[in-house]
């Protein structure tokens, strides 16, 4: 008959839910909450970079993005984009076009835009405090 070691098989039990629970909880808060993508972590295309943002057409176009991107920043955790800088505006609708950010919403709002229009967003966001 085998002799366990109630203490020692409790512990190991412990051990191995514990590592499961915070791997668990790595993939949630990577899933929600991916972080930021910067301009160094990325090749953005010199077309892109070379564009000149039209404020107006960005205007136009900020219709979608206004509905959850709200000035206040009441958008139960969506941020506030009002007045960011353009290349980190841009750097962030290349990447979630390209699908190097994670966000289903993102990657299917910024995946219908040119890279005209993204530049043109980033001009308009970028002047509005």
């Amino acid at each position: 008959m085998l002799k366990y070691n109630h203490k020692l098989l409790s512990e190991r039990v412990t051990v191995r839910m514990l590592k499961h629970l915070f791997a668990v909880q790595t993939v949630i808060l990577l899933g929600f909450f991916p972080g930021s993508v910067h301009s160094d972590e990325i090749d953005l295309p010199a077309e892109i970079l070379n564009l000149d943002g039209d404020r107006e057409y960005g205007e136009y176009l900020a219709s979608d993005c206004k509905t959850c991107h709200e000035a206040d920043g009441t958008g139960d955790g969506i941020p506030n984009i009002h007045g960011r800088p353009r290349i980190q505006l841009i750097t962030l609708l290349y990447a979630y076009r390209e699908k190097i950010k994670l966000n289903e919403v993102m990657q299917m709002q910024a995946g219908r835009l040119s890279n005209e229009e993204i530049v043109a967003l980033a001009a308009y966001f970028e002047g509005l405090n």
